[in-house]
């Protein structure tokens, strides 16, 4: 790349060689239009209008070190240092996974629901929170809740309580293990328990793009072959003494379990339970309730 008089097109058509083995053409696409809009403040029809315009040599230098990031797998995120989460700017760095569209996408539904229902005095915790995205949205969504969240590693806490100052949201966070409940906190009843804990087993760790595995937490991705359900498993167990009569429980699932998760959740004692798919049509969200028998 010629730092002195690199035009517009010419880093597009870098990118597009160098990038060539690790992404498809409209996420190479997709990933220059993310880098111009945050290192120049330019929206995407502007690349297209002014294809010829010459870039300033220090803003080349900086889409130039992204290049090489990039080819080495390191995902754009980090490199901008944000997200988009269903309209709000979540920052990521390597302590956190980086938000899915399936993620926003298991939020979204979550509030269409919550919209339905009474919220006097309702009360919410997202379980292994990483950057908060889900409880900064749904608090967001319905101000007047309790939420709360955890996660076992404190950078990733730290990052999101940075994440819900920026997003001027109230959250309780607490750094604890879902493995080992003792120091989730104690007394309080839920009327909503979310989770999107680790799911992909280790065998699948292979089939992964370099800049997944190689990039975001390990601890946040992966479970082992033998006990790929063990958070779904615990957290189950930890919602029916936490969830008040009624309570909703929401999973974000690995899409080879969705029948064992649903059978997990009703051997618990949960009712309704739903299995639902994402936007690509694969068996992505769980739906499940708690109420007596009585």
């Amino acid at each position: 790349m010629n730092l002195g008089n690199t035009t517009v097109m010419e880093i597009r058509q870098s990118f597009l060689a160098r990038l060539k083995g690790l992404y498809d053409k409209e996420e190479i696409n997709s990933i220059a239009y993310i880098l111009f809009e945050d290192f120049l403040g330019w929206p995407r029809t502007k690349l297209h209008l002014e294809a010829g315009a010459v870039i300033e040599p220090l803003k080349a230098r900086m889409f130039s070190d992204a290049l090489l990031r990039l080819a080495d797998g390191c995902p754009v995120q980090y490199i901008t240092g944000k997200a988009d989460f269903n309209g709000l700017s979540i920052s990521v760095n390597p302590s956190v996974l980086i938000p899915r569209q399936e993620t926003a996408e298991l939020a979204f539904l979550i509030a269409l629901e919550l919209k339905t229902l009474e919220m006097d005095d309702f009360s919410a915790i997202d379980v292994c929170t990483g950057s908060g995205c889900i409880a900064i949205y749904l608090k967001k969504q319905f101000p007047g809740i309790s939420m709360h969240a955890t996660d076992i590693s404190e950078d990733a806490l730290s990052t999101a309580r940075a994440n819900a100052a920026d997003n001027g949201t109230n959250i309780d966070f607490y750094n604890t293990d879902i493995l080992n409940t003792s120091g989730q906190p104690s007394n309080h009843r839920f009327n909503l328990v979310v989770s999107n804990p680790p799911y992909v087993t280790l065998r699948e760790k292979e089939a992964m793009r370099i800049n997944v595995k190689a990039y975001e937490p390990n601890t946040a991705l992966f479970v082992p072959d033998e006990d790929p359900l063990i958070f779904y498993r615990e957290i189950s167990v930890y919602s029916k003494t936490r969830l008040a009569e009624g309570g909703l429980l929401y999973f974000e699932i690995n899409e080879a379990f969705g029948n064992e998760i649903k059978e997990l959740l009703i051997s618990c004692g949960f009712s309704n339970v739903v299995v639902r798919k994402d936007f690509g049509g694969r068996d992505r969200f769980i739906r499940a309730e708690l109420r007596s028998h009585f």
